[in-house]
């Protein structure tokens, strides 16, 4: 598929993508604008195209080169905090899969992945501001994995001042964008969800303590921007596709989710520009019928929540499955927001 479209460059004409709900996805608008910006991407094609060149483009990943040609590059890679673990981990195959320059940060900065001209690997604490500030000092992107663990720390200092000081970082070095893994019904403390995570180390408290903090801390930056991603339950299920899963706002439904469809979702955040600036929005799958013929997929959180068909996304790529989504400013007028930021949280 690549080659064909490796072809068709080469005869000057392109096509984008933009999917919304269900369609079938698109090329991307911006590539017909910004196609000088795509070629230049990896310096494969000059202004007299070659066959060469034609080929060389085959190999290389359109997608992540429409989005941003400043994405992922060698001396501005993007930041994986917490890439150990083992969503972390999968974002980072993702990206590398894309070609993407990549700093796999972990607490012990250890590599755990195959050799690869786009990887570097670092050791970073993120209790630790100064730790961060020196990591992300000169990168083109954010992703905050980490997590409370047995050895990485607890969630008062991971989920909670871990992600405020990875945001506070962000900001004052002028990151264009932080992509956060939360966790759904994280607003919810009424949900069984909730109540059953809380258990541990109070992760759901810290964890919208932390969301809460890096609201705060964004809400006075013109150039930076973040995306908070809540998955339902996370399993290793291998991803089917896109249309296997739905994104929706609210933090109304929810029910399990592949960690590989979570990766799919994160850089899909990243690729995707202006269009997740500053939104939050939570991701599970579609689920199915079990074997005695009984429904599975998403529910409500708890008894009483509106599910609104506008704020429900669909589509068949997951690109597709970010368009679209409204930013926390503008869901808070939709009046469905919770306001819960946690219970008895200390102050940063």
């Amino acid at each position: 598929m690549l080659r064909l479209i490796a072809l068709i460059l080469t005869c000057s004409s392109a096509s984008g993508f933009m999917s919304t709900l269900a369609p079938a996805p698109r090329l991307r608008a911006s590539t017909t604008t910004t196609l000088s910006a795509q070629l230049s991407r990896r310096d494969v094609l000059t202004s007299t195209t070659s066959a060469a060149s034609a080929a060389l483009v085959a190999s290389l990943p359109l997608d992540a080169w429409a989005a941003d040609p400043k994405l992922g590059t060698k001396d501005r890679p993007i930041v994986v905090l917490g890439s150990s673990g083992k969503t972390g981990k999968l974002i980072v195959e993702k990206l590398l899969s894309l070609n993407l320059h990549t700093l796999a940060a972990s607490r012990s900065g250890t590599s755990t992945f195959p050799p690869s001209p786009y990887l570097t690997n670092t050791q970073v604490d993120v209790t630790s501001p100064s730790s961060l500030t020196s990591t992300l000092s000169s990168c083109s992107g954010c992703v905050f994995a980490a997590s409370a663990s047995k050895n990485g720390g607890s969630a008062l200092l991971v989920d909670y001042k871990g992600l405020s000081y990875t945001a506070q970082a962000c900001v004052d070095n002028g990151v264009p964008k932080l992509v956060v893994v939360s966790s759904g019904a994280v607003t919810r403390p009424e949900s069984v969800g909730f109540k059953i995570t809380n258990v541990f180390g109070r992760i759901m408290d810290y964890k919208i303590a932390g969301e809460t903090e890096l609201r705060r801390i964004y809400s006075t930056s013109k150039t930076s921007h973040y995306t908070i991603i809540r998955p339902g339950g996370l399993s290793s299920s291998p991803s089917t596709g896109a249309s296997s899963v739905e994104v929706s706002q609210g933090d109304i439904l929810s029910s399990e989710i592949g960690r590989e469809d979570v990766a799919e979702l994160v850089v899909a955040s990243l690729t995707a520009g202006g269009k997740t600036d500053d939104v939050t929005f939570e991701c599970y799958g579609t689920g199915g019928e079990t074997l005695f013929g009984m429904k599975t997929g998403p529910a409500k959180l708890s008894k009483g929540l509106e599910s609104r068909d506008e704020l429900i996304h669909r589509s068949d790529s997951f690109e597709g499955l970010v368009t679209g989504l409204l930013t926390d400013s503008e869901m808070a007028k939709k009046g469905i927001v919770s306001t819960y930021t946690g219970k008895d949280i200390e102050p940063m």
